[in-house]
């Protein structure tokens, strides 16, 4: 199933929620796949890029460049930006570990981080 914006954007929304505490994991994943029809674990992937950006920590499944763009917009808008540059230092920690897997770089995304680094320096 290809990622669209209305799937990143709503998983945005429950990523949010858990976040916050409103709800638990799997309560989002759940409500996903049943809103949606979004498989599970890639359900569980993009709260977890999620969770991780706000915690400045490395994840390793990747979420498409589109719904990165659109998880840095949002952190920022939501909760400023000082949460963005912790966001910004979690997904360049994520195409860092991807890159050295071997299997390639994830430039488009690595493109996203180097631009909003430009723009809050």
């Amino acid at each position: 199933m290809k990622i669209t914006s209305e799937i990143f954007i709503r998983c945005y929304y429950y990523a949010k929620k858990v976040y916050q505490r409103q709800i638990d994991r799997t309560t989002a994943t759940n409500n996903l796949f049943s809103e949606l029809g979004m498989n599970q674990g890639s359900a569980g992937d993009y709260i977890e890029a999620f969770g991780s950006m706000t915690n400045g920590e490395r994840y390793t499944r990747t979420i498409n460049t589109e719904a990165t763009r659109y998880y840095l917009e949002n952190i920022k808008n939501d909760f400023g930006l000082d949460q963005l540059k912790i966001a910004l230092k979690a997904v360049d920690l994520h195409t860092k570990y991807y890159g050295n897997l071997g299997r390639g770089h994830l430039r488009s995304i690595e493109n996203v981080v180097d631009e909003y680094k430009e723009n809050i320096s």
